[in-house]
């Protein structure tokens, strides 16, 4: 688990049992904007909230598997 506030910009998580993914927007109080990826919808999350990392895949055009972002197994 970590806090919102260490996580870099693109990584996703999973909170409140929702999928989203931090963006580069910050409010000077320490929220970050994050994205709802079922619903698209922003929110404001703040900077203790405590996430799950959930990397997310995709495949390419001979169905590998391949990370949308590369995590160090120490950020996960």
């Amino acid at each position: 688990m970590k806090y919102i506030e260490e996580l870099q910009s693109g990584e996703s998580f999973t909170f409140q049992d929702k999928h989203w993914i931090v963006t580069t927007d910050f409010k000077h109080d320490g929220q970050r904007l994050c994205y709802d990826l079922s619903s698209g919808c922003p929110q404001w999350l703040k900077a203790n909230d405590t996430v799950i990392i959930s990397p997310i895949y995709s495949l390419d055009k001979n169905n590998n598997i391949c990370p949308l972002k590369i995590y160090n197994n120490e950020n996960i």
